[in-house]
C-alpha cells in the first residue's frame, strides 16, 4: 500500500516542470540602449531543452548547474552566451544587432510579424506600467496620450463606465466610428472597461481599415489588439502587487461668494439662484420646510459648500498571479480584486477578476491545444446619471445657493406632521431641483454585471509549412439592476418608484485558418492564408417600471402603482470568408494581399453579401541598398484598402410594438428593402526611419479615408405614415498626418533618458449626404443648448445653438432694454468640437534602481459648449454675475467687451441694465444663447506619473524574494494649461456621435495619487 502512495506521489511530482537541480539562476534582461527590461526574452541552458522566458519585467528563473552555460536570444539584439558560476543571479544587458534589427508584433487573427514587413500603420504601447498607474474607470484609458492619431473620451458615471474610442476621426453618421477591441485574437463583443491591467503583456493598435480588413465590418475604424499573459517553460513564479490611489476631485467652476438667495437684491429662503443681497453677517429665516427646523440661520459666504459635496475616493487593487509550464504545457493564473470609492458618497464598485489560460502542445509538437476563461463579476452602487437627468447629482450640488450650509444641506429629510418622510429642500417640489444629499442617499441603484470571456483553439501542424487553426470563442455578458427611488423626489417620482433592468448579450466567434509558409530560396518566401468566420451576436432586455408606489418606499414589483414592462431582443448573424497572403524578397521587400466576404443577416438578401480587400507594399531601403552612417534603418510603405459595414439589426422590416391594453403600435420608421451595404476607401503612406546607431527614430503617416454609401434615417413626410426612412448616402472624409519622434538623448551604464513624442491632425469632410440632401441634423444629445448638424462642404463636428443677431457688419444688436437680440432657433454656428491636432510627449528616465516616467497630453484647438454655465448663470451662481448687480451692467463694455455691440439705431451700446436681467436673458435651462457659452477646449495636463524604485538582487539575493518593486503613481495629476471651466474630456454619453463638444452637470476632472507594490517569487 504505502509503495502504492509512494509511486502515486512520484507521478504527480513528475506532472510538474522540474524546479530544482542544482540551484535556482535568475536575474533581469534589459534592453542596452536604454535599460528598459525585454520582456520575450529566450534563456536556454545550452545543449538541453530546459528553457524559459523573461517575464513582463524582464525577470527570468531557470534551473541549471554551475558550468551550465545560459544562452540568451531575443530579436533584434545579438545572443549571448554566459557560463554559470558561483553566483545565483545573472543580469544581462542585450545590444542590437544591426543584421536582425526588428521587432515582432501582433497583428489581424493574432498573427505575430515582423514590424518591418507591415505595409500599414501600427503601434505597440508601452504596458510596462499599466498595472502601477493604473487608469480610472476603464482599461483603454491608459492609452490616453500614447497613440499617434487616437482619441479618448471618458463618461461622468463614476467609479464605472465606458470610454469613447476613436481613431482618426469620426466617419458613421448613424453607427458607430469606435475602434473594435481583439483579445487574444478573438473580437469582443462588448468593450475592455473591466479587464484587469494585470493581465495584459502586449497592446498593440492598428490604424485604419488597411490594418484591420481582415476583421470584417467592425473593424473599419481600426483595431485595439491585446494580448494577455501565459505560462513559461521549465519555471514557476509567483507574483503579487498592490495598488491603493486616493482620488479628488476639482471643480473649476469660478463661483461668486458676495450675495446669497433671493431675486432681485431681496432675500428669499425659497430661492434656488443667488440674485439676494450682499452677504452682511445678518440672521435671516431658516430655509428648511420641517416643522422641527426653525433656528434662524447666518446669512454669510459658504465658499465650500460644493466643495464640500465631495470626498476623497479611494481605489484598492490586489493582485496574484502564477506562471508555470514545460516545453509541452504552460500555464497562467491570475485574480485581481479591485474595490472602489467614488468622490461621492455611496458611488461604489467592487469587482472580481479570475483568468485561466493554458497552451499545450502534444504528440511531437504536432498539435497545439490552447483555453483561456475569463470571469469577471462587478458589482457597482449607484451609477451615476449624467447629463440633464434630474437623478444626477452633480446637477444640484453646483446649483447650491451661495448661503446654504453644509451642515444644514446634510440633512436631507424630515418627518411630516402626517408621518411621512419627505426631502428637506429649500423650495418644495420644484421642477428640476434637488438636496444633492437627498439625491445620493434616496435616489439609488445597484447593479450586479457577470461577464464570461473565453475561447479553445486547437492547431493542427502537418508539417513546418502547414498548419490549420480551429477556434470558437465567447463574450458573454448579463446585467442585472435595481433602481430604487423613495417619495418625494420631485418630478422624479413624487410617489417614488421601483425599476428593474435584466440584459443579456452574447457574441459567439467560430472561426478556421489554414496557413502555409514556404521560403523558395534564399531571395523569396511566401505565405498564404484561408480562413473564415462565423459571428453570432444576440441581445436580450427586459425593463419594469411601477410607475408610483401604493406603500412608501417598499420597493417590489408588486408594490406597483401602475407597472409597466418592456421587453426587447437583437439578434444578427455575420458568415465570413477570407484569404490574405505575403511575397516577400530578400526579407527586404514585401507584397500584402486580403480578401474577405461576409454575408449579413442585417441586409436584403440580394445585396447581403460585401467583398472587401486590400493591398500593401514594404520597402526596407535600409536592407537593399548600403545607407549612410547616420541612417541605421529606412523603410517605406503604402497600402489601399476598401471595407464593407452591414447596419443594425431589422433596419430592412417594419417592425412594432405592443403597448398596454395589447395592442400593436408599429415604429415611425420606414423600412428600405434596398439598402445596399456601407462602405469605406482608406489609402496611406508612411515612413519609418531611425538614426545615429537607434538613437533616434521618426514613424511618419499620411492617410486618407472616404466613408461612402451610409446608412442613416432622414426625415420623410408624415402623411405617408412614417417620420423617418432608412437610407443609402453620404461621403465622409478624414485626412491627416501622424508623425511619432523616439530618442535616446542620454545612454550611460547607470543613466538612460528616452522620450517619445507623438503628433496627429485629422481634417473630416462632409463630401456628400443623401439624395438632393444638403444638411441633416444628428441625434443632438441635449435639445436646449444645441444640435449636432452636418452640411455638404463643411467639417464634421459643427454644433449648432441660439446665437446673437448681427447686422450686416457683423455687430451684435441689443433690444431696448438692453439684452442683445437673439436667433429665434439654433442656427448660429459656435464652433467645431474637434481638436486642430492631439499630441503626447512621454519621458522615462533611469538611474541604476531608480526610474522615472511622465506623460503630458496635449489637445489643441476645438470646443465644449456648457449648458452648466448656462444654467449657473441664470442662477447668479457664477463670478461673472456679480458686474452691474447695482443696473450699471452695459452689454459689450463691462461683460462681453470683446464684442461690438450696437443700438438699433447702430450707435455703440450704452443702455444699463442689471445682471439678473441680463443673465436670465441669455442663460438658463430651456433657452440658452450656446454662443454665450462656448470654450476652447484646448488643454495640457500631467497624464501620468510614475517614480518607482526596485531593490538590488544584492540585498533580496539571499531573500524568497525574486524581484520588489515600490512606484508612487499619479494619473491625471493637474492641468498645465486649460483654458475651460470643465474638464473638455469628459462626455454624458461615449455611445453617442453627438454628445462630442458638449458639457451639461459633468463631473468634476478627478486626480489620482497613490504606491503600487509589487513582488515576486
Amino acid at each position: 500500500m504505502m509503495k502504492k502512495i509512494f509511486m502515486f506521489f512520484v507521478l504527480i511530482i513528475g506532472a510538474f516542470p522540474v524546479l530544482a537541480q542544482d540551484k535556482m539562476v535568475t536575474g533581469v534582461v534589459t534592453d542596452a540602449n536604454n535599460g528598459v527590461p525585454l520582456p520575450g526574452v529566450n534563456v536556454l541552458v545550452q545543449g538541453t531543452t530546459n528553457g524559459t522566458q523573461t517575464d513582463f519585467d524582464g525577470i527570468y528563473t531557470i534551473s541549471a548547474s554551475e558550468g551550465d552555460v545560459l544562452v540568451f536570444s531575443y530579436i533584434g539584439t545579438k545572443t549571448q552566451n554566459i557560463t554559470i558560476g558561483t553566483s545565483n543571479t545573472i543580469d544581462i544587458a542585450m545590444s542590437e544587432d544591426a543584421s536582425q534589427l526588428d521587432e515582432v508584433v501582433v497583428t489581424a487573427l493574432g498573427i505575430k510579424r515582423q514590424k518591418k514587413s507591415l505595409t500599414y500603420a501600427t503601434q505597440g504601447v508601452d504596458t510596462k506600467s499599466i498595472d502601477e498607474a493604473r487608469p480610472q474607470q476603464d482599461l483603454v484609458n491608459s492609452l490616453q496620450g500614447k497613440v499617434a492619431g487616437l482619441s479618448i473620451q471618458t463618461s461622468g458615471s463614476g467609479v464605472s463606465g465606458s470610454s469613447k474610442v476613436v481613431l482618426r476621426g469620426n466617419r458613421s453618421i448613424a453607427g458607430s466610428s469606435q475602434a473594435l477591441y481583439i483579445v487574444d485574437g478573438v473580437p469582443l463583443g462588448g468593450d475592455i472597461s473591466n479587464l484587469s491591467p494585470d493581465d495584459i503583456a502586449s497592446i498593440n493598435v492598428l490604424k485604419g481599415a488597411n490594418a484591420a480588413a481582415l476583421y470584417g465590418a467592425r473593424a473599419n475604424n481600426g483595431a485595439i489588439l491585446i494580448t494577455t499573459k501565459t505560462g513559461t517553460s521549465d519555471v514557476t513564479t509567483i507574483d503579487f502587487s498592490t495598488t491603493v490611489t486616493a482620488n479628488t476631485g476639482n471643480i473649476m467652476y469660478d463661483y461668486q461668494n458676495e450675495y446669497g438667495q433671493g431675486s432681485a437684491g431681496v432675500f428669499n429662503p425659497t430661492s434656488t439662484g443667488s440674485w439676494g443681497p450682499s452677504f452682511d453677517g445678518s440672521s435671516v429665516v431658516n430655509w428648511s420646510p420641517s416643522p422641527d427646523i426653525t433656528q434662524s440661520l447666518p446669512y454669510t459666504s459658504q465658499s465650500n459648500n460644493v466643495n464640500d459635496f465631495m470626498q476623497t475616493g479611494i481605489n484598492i487593487a490586489n493582485n496574484v498571479s502564477i506562471r508555470t509550464g514545460n516545453e509541452k504545457v504552460r500555464t497562467f493564473f491570475g485574480y485581481t480584486n479591485e474595490n472602489r470609492e467614488g468622490i461621492i458618497a455611496g458611488n461604489e464598485l467592487a469587482r472580481h477578476n479570475v483568468t485561466l489560460k493554458i497552451d499545450n502542445k502534444m504528440f511531437d509538437d504536432k498539435i497545439e491545444l490552447s483555453a483561456k476563461v475569463n470571469y469577471i463579476r462587478t458589482e457597482t452602487d449607484n451609477i451615476l446619471d449624467t447629463g440633464e437627468a434630474f437623478t444626477n447629482p452633480w446637477r444640484h450640488a453646483y446649483r447650491l445657493p451661495r448661503n446654504i450650509r453644509t451642515v444644514d444641506a446634510k440633512v436631507f429629510e424630515y418627518t411630516a406632521t402626517d408621518g411621512n418622510v419627505l426631502q428637506n429642500y429649500w423650495k418644495p417640489g420644484d421642477n428640476g431641483g434637488a438636496n444633492p444629499y437627498w439625491t445620493i442617499n434616496r435616489n439609488l441603484n445597484e447593479s450586479v454585471n457577470d461577464r464570461v470571456i473565453g475561447y479553445a483553439s486547437l492547431k493542427y501542424n502537418f508539417n513546418d509549412n502547414l498548419s490549420l487553426m480551429v477556434r470558437t470563442a465567447v463574450d458573454n455578458s448579463t446585467t442585472f439592476r435595481e433602481d430604487r427611488d423613495y417619495n418625494d423626489s420631485y418630478i422624479v417620482a413624487d410617489n417614488g418608484d421601483y425599476e428593474t433592468t435584466n440584459t443579456i448579450s452574447i457574441e459567439w466567434n467560430s472561426d478556421f485558418l489554414l496557413s502555409y509558409n514556404k521560403e523558395i530560396n534564399d531571395d523569396f518566401n511566401f505565405n498564404i492564408n484561408l480562413g473564415g468566420n462565423s459571428r453570432m451576436a444576440e441581445d436580450k432586455y427586459v425593463f419594469t417600471d411601477n410607475q408610483g408606489l401604493n406603500a412608501p418606499n417598499i420597493f417590489a414589483i408588486s408594490n406597483a402603482l401602475t407597472l409597466t414592462a418592456e421587453q426587447d431582443f437583437n439578434k444578427e448573424k455575420v458568415n465570413s470568408l477570407y484569404t490574405f497572403g505575403q511575397v516577400g524578397y530578400k526579407d527586404a521587400l514585401f507584397l500584402d494581399l486580403t480578401y474577405r466576404s461576409d454575408w449579413s443577416s442585417t441586409l436584403p438578401f440580394e445585396n447581403n453579401r460585401f467583398d472587401y480587400y486590400s493591398a500593401g507594399l514594404s520597402a526596407v531601403i535600409s536592407d537593399m541598398f548600403t545607407m549612410p552612417e547616420p541612417i541605421s534603418y529606412l523603410k517605406f510603405r503604402g497600402s489601399y484598402a476598401e471595407v464593407g459595414n452591414d447596419t443594425n439589426p431589422y433596419a430592412i422590416f417594419r417592425t412594432a410594438n405592443t403597448v398596454a391594453g395589447g395592442f400593436v403600435q408599429l415604429e415611425a420608421s420606414q423600412p428600405n428593402t434596398d439598402l445596399k451595404p456601407e462602405r469605406t476607401q482608406s489609402l496611406e503612406f508612411g515612413v519609418d526611419a531611425r538614426f545615429f546607431n537607434n538613437r533616434l527614430g521618426l514613424d511618419f503617416t499620411y492617410y486618407k479615408s472616404n466613408s461612402i454609401d451610409q446608412l442613416f434615417p432622414v426625415s420623410v413626410d408624415p402623411a405617408f405614415g412614417f417620420s423617418t426612412r432608412f437610407v443609402n448616402g453620404g461621403d465622409i472624409q478624414n485626412k491627416g498626418i501622424e508623425a511619432i519622434l523616439t530618442g535616446t538623448p542620454v545612454q550611460t551604464n547607470d543613466f538612460s533618458w528616452n522620450v517619445s513624442v507623438n503628433f496627429s491632425k485629422n481634417d473630416s469632410e462632409v463630401l456628400r449626404l443623401a439624395n438632393d440632401l444638403e444638411s441633416l441634423v444628428l441625434e443632438a444629445g441635449n435639445p436646449f443648448f444645441r444640435q449636432f448638424e452636418l452640411n455638404v462642404g463643411d467639417p464634421w463636428g459643427n454644433m449648432y445653438s441660439r446665437g446673437f443677431v448681427r447686422d450686416d457688419q457683423g455687430r451684435v444688436l441689443v433690444n431696448d432694454d438692453g439684452t442683445p437680440q437673439v436667433t429665434d432657433g439654433k442656427d448660429v454656428l459656435i464652433g467645431n468640437y474637434n481638436p486642430d491636432w492631439l499630441g503626447g510627449i512621454s519621458n522615462s528616465f533611469r538611474y541604476k534602481n531608480l526610474s522615472l516616467s511622465f506623460l503630458i497630453d496635449i489637445r489643441q484647438g476645438g470646443v465644449v459648449g456648457s449648458l452648466t454655465n448656462a444654467i449657473l448663470a441664470s442662477d447668479g451662481a457664477l463670478q461673472a454675475t456679480t458686474i452691474g448687480r447695482d443696473g450699471t451692467l452695459v452689454f459689450g463694455d463691462n461683460v462681453f467687451s470683446g464684442l461690438e455691440v450696437v443700438k438699433s439705431d447702430g450707435s455703440t451700446n450704452d443702455i444699463q441694465l442689471d445682471a439678473e436681467t441680463f443673465w436670465s436673458a441669455i442663460g438658463g435651462r430651456n433657452a440658452p444663447v450656446g454662443e454665450a457659452f462656448v470654450e476652447d477646449a484646448s488643454n495640457i495636463r500631467m497624464r501620468e506619473i510614475t517614480l518607482g524604485y526596485s531593490l538590488p538582487s544584492s540585498l533580496i539575493d539571499k531573500t524568497p524574494f525574486r524581484n520588489i518593486k515600490l512606484t508612487l503613481v499619479g494619473r491625471n495629476l493637474f492641468f498645465i494649461y486649460n483654458n475651460a471651466s470643465i474638464d473638455p474630456e469628459v462626455i454624458t454619453d461615449p455611445s453617442l456621435s453627438s454628445s462630442d463638444g458638449y458639457e451639461s452637470f459633468s463631473p468634476p476632472t478627478t486626480r489620482s495619487l497613490g504606491l503600487n507594490l509589487k513582488f515576486g517569487f
